[in-house]
């Protein structure tokens, strides 16, 4: 099934995308997420908090207040916009794939970032990309 795209509120008078894929999807996700988290997770830096296991943002400002009583007076957050929206899925599934050699895993994450979306009553496959909730 398509996901589905709503808009949520960002700030005054923005708005994000969000796709909501159908439960059976999310289900399948969350079981996709159960075998690939351990894979990539001791992939990543330390110090980056966001959308990990037993992390959030009060980790994050825990260690930006270590840096700060250690003298440092400088702070550099960084968001690209759109990222999720403009991710290459071809270099995408080559990254997982040197990590996961199993095919029918690939196929299956080739075919959710695949997956179309459904806007009020426009339905399209995006060619560039990851639904957001899921990115």
């Amino acid at each position: 099934m398509p996901v589905r795209r709503v808009h949520i509120p960002k700030g005054p008078g923005k708005t994000r995308p969000l796709g909501i894929a159908a439960v059976k999807d999310r289900i399948v996700q969350t079981a996709i997420t159960m075998v690939v988290e351990p894979i990539f997770e001791r992939e990543f830096f330390p110090s980056n908090d966001g959308f990990r296991p037993g992390r959030g943002c009060k980790d994050a400002l825990r260690e930006v207040e270590r840096w700060l009583k250690q003298g440092y007076t400088w702070i550099v957050d960084a968001d690209i916009e759109g990222y999720c929206d403009s991710l290459p899925k071809t270099p995408l599934l080559a990254r997982v794939a040197e990590k996961i050699s199993d095919g029918t895993l690939l196929d299956l994450l080739q075919r959710f970032l695949d997956q179309d979306v459904l806007e009020g009553m426009q339905q399209w496959t995006p060619v560039a990309g990851c639904h957001k909730g899921r990115c």
